[in-house]
């Protein structure tokens, strides 16, 4: 399944309406260079913007999104991913 992709110049709302139009569940947060510098998970929603009482339509995408995310790349084996995933407690785990 292909990544939903955001900008760190966007929005919480905006974010969050595409992933409900999508039916995902998390975002990889790239630079306008196209470098990932970051997730935002429904989980950091909840909790950096809901449970704090912030204004989603205000509120920037890198000022809530997990910064400098974990990763693994194409060639590693899945057990590794799947390490990761459990050691950190993640339910996702970008592919570079």
């Amino acid at each position: 399944k292909k990544p939903l992709l955001s900008n760190t110049s966007e929005n919480v709302l905006s974010i969050v309406q595409m992933l409900a139009r999508k039916r995902g569940d998390a975002s990889l947060v790239v630079n306008e260079a196209g470098g990932l510098v970051g997730i935002i998970t429904d989980t950091d929603v909840t909790r950096r913007v809901v449970a704090k009482n912030l204004r989603p339509e205000s509120t920037c995408i890198d000022e809530v999104m997990t910064t400098n995310p974990a990763c693994v790349n194409m060639d590693d084996p899945a057990m590794d991913a799947l390490g990761i995933m459990v050691e950190n407690h993640f339910r996702h785990l970008p592919v570079v």
